[in-house]
């Protein structure tokens, strides 16, 4: 949580008072800051929160992009709309300047796998279409790293060249099937085949999209037992 809030510098700036503060006492001073960084989460509203931060690291690991943008609040009531993209990655690529345009939805309640699905691909649309209109909607301070504060600056202006633009839907959803197996190879093998078989299942819902869009489109479909648990955990 604390790399999603705020940059290195800007935590170790934070950190480095709180030391000197506490006599160097390195402990407290880290679970001062751990307590700064959780009063940026909206206590009761788990579900939002750790789909964005579960979009933050499948961004970075497997497309090893950095985060330059994301909406203004994290503390919001989901009960308001946001529009936007939960989050806007940057990777330099050849030539190409490319923009990952993150959305993330989680669903805790059994059934919802279309549900997410279908909302996670149409935000994501919706988003990538009303990139330049709702950039005022987006921020850098506090998380970003420095190197990137120019990128940053450009992409809020439109300034950036050659920019590519990919898309990233991260679904989090509570799985009912069953996953039990004799080891590891086996559990991870029988979810593969659930969520290839659910992608399938589902497979008209992107006919109503220009096909050469949904190229850019990558999916991350993430499963979890008892996620209402895990949720509870979370906000722990």
């Amino acid at each position: 949580m604390c790399s999603w809030v705020y940059s290195k510098a800007k935590y170790h700036e934070i950190l480095s008072k709180e030391l000197a503060f506490r006599n160097q006492d390195i402990q407290n001073a880290a679970a001062h800051v751990q307590e700064l960084v959780k009063e940026k989460f909206r206590a009761g509203y788990p579900q939002g929160q750790f789909g964005e931060l579960l979009l933050f690291n499948v961004i970075q690991h497997y497309f090893r992009a950095a985060p330059i943008l994301r909406k203004m609040q994290i503390t919001t009531n989901p009960a308001i709309e946001r529009h936007g993209a939960d989050a806007i990655h940057f990777r330099p690529d050849g030539e190409f300047n490319v923009l990952y345009i993150g959305e993330a939805k989680s669903y805790s309640s059994d059934y919802k796998f279309s549900e997410a699905l279908g909302a996670s691909l149409d935000s994501a649309i919706t988003s990538l279409d009303r990139i330049q209109d709702e950039m005022s909607l987006y921020v850098y301070e506090g998380f970003i790293e420095e190197p990137l504060l120019a990128v940053a600056y450009d992409v809020k202006r439109n300034a950036l060249k050659n920019v590519v633009y990919d898309i990233v839907c991260v679904v989090s959803y509570a799985e009912v099937g069953g996953k039990a197996g004799k080891n590891q190879a086996e559990v991870e093998g029988i979810i593969r085949n659930i969520v290839r078989d659910r992608m399938l299942g589902y497979a008209d819902s992107f006919s109503k999209f220009d096909p050469n869009r949904l190229g850019k489109i990558h999916f991350f479909v993430m499963p979890f037992w008892d996620f209402k648990g895990i949720l509870k955990e979370f906000e722990a």
